[in-house]
């Protein structure tokens, strides 16, 4: 009856061992927070002209909504003030 229980009491101190290991990489994305941000002054903050997100069309409206979703207008309503 007994050589059961010690055979049971190896497991539960394996986890505790797992959970040594768990803090490591937390650690090491610690390290890699704690480096500054790089700040860019807004003026030099502009996109290369190779860029492939850089987009000379001023698309605006359905126009842009048809382009990038697929999407169908149904009606449009203009905004008069």
């Amino acid at each position: 009856g007994q050589p059961a229980p010690s055979a049971q009491q190896p497991p539960p101190a394996a986890p505790p061992q797992g959970r040594d290991t768990a803090p490591a990489p937390e650690a090491s994305h610690r390290s890699y927070g704690a480096e500054p941000p790089r700040s860019v002054a807004p003026e030099d903050d502009t996109a290369e002209a190779d860029d492939p997100d850089l987009v000379d069309s001023a698309l605006s409206g359905h126009e842009l909504i048809v382009r990038e979703l697929g999407a169908t207008v149904v009606e449009e309503f203009t905004n008069e003030q």
